[in-house]
């Protein structure tokens, strides 16, 4: 699907960033072509990070996954991720955000955002998360959804204090939340709330309606 030029997010954005620890990054959409780039990425998260991203301990990702992941629309689905330079001059993954439109409701998404653990703590994930507010909202998005565990206090004591008028809905062990986008580009709104109190990387949602095939077998 070729991806209309109304959109400023489109395939040619790209944003020269510079993290909390002086590290540069740029900021692009995900291409089809990153493939490597994100298994590599997924290599370099810890046990634990994994664990919160897709709720249980899974060692690899599949070939499907990963052409999931990379072979997005750019309207429905929609991936940006951030990049440098190692020291031996190659590019290397940091981190990902994405958003999966709710086909049965088109302006809602859920969204995700994973950030490799050297890159935790700088302040990316929340940079990604309010570039893909911003995205969103120029597709018609108005409403953000995600999970995560029950059991991760920290995150629910986060989006309790930043978004008192975020929806929270218990599912058995996973708590499913709903964050509207009023304001997202501006310092209002409950996004916004969220961003600014939101720890670095560590705030780990998982999409529902992406994997679906997968996710009783490997998610």
């Amino acid at each position: 699907m070729t991806e209309p030029a109304r959109y400023r997010f489109d395939a040619d954005w790209r944003e020269a960033v510079t993290l909390a620890d002086g590290t540069p990054a740029v900021l692009r959409l995900v291409r089809t072509d990153d493939k490597a780039l994100l298994r590599a990425g997924f290599d370099r998260l810890s046990p634990d990070s994994r664990y919160l991203r897709f709720f249980a301990a899974k060692q690899e990702l599949t070939e499907a996954e990963i052409a999931q992941l990379t072979e997005t629309d750019g309207v429905d689905h929609l991936a940006l991720g951030a990049v440098h330079r190692n020291p031996d001059g190659e590019w290397e993954g940091l981190g990902v955000a994405r958003f999966v439109r709710d086909p049965s409701v088109p302006d809602l998404a859920e969204a995700a955002v994973t950030v490799t653990d050297p890159a935790q703590g700088n302040g990316l994930g929340r940079l990604l998360l309010a570039r893909l507010a911003e995205a969103a909202r120029e597709r018609g998005v108005t409403c953000f959804a995600g999970e995560f565990l029950a059991t991760n206090a920290q995150v629910r004591q986060l989006i309790e204090e930043a978004c008192p008028g975020a929806r929270l809905t218990a599912r058995g062990d996973v708590i499913r939340v709903e964050v509207p986008l009023l304001g997202a580009g501006t310092a209002r709104g409950p996004l916004q709330r969220l961003l600014r109190q939101a720890a670095g990387g560590r705030l780990q949602l998982r999409l529902r309606h992406l994997l679906l095939k997968d996710s009783e077998r490997t998610l």
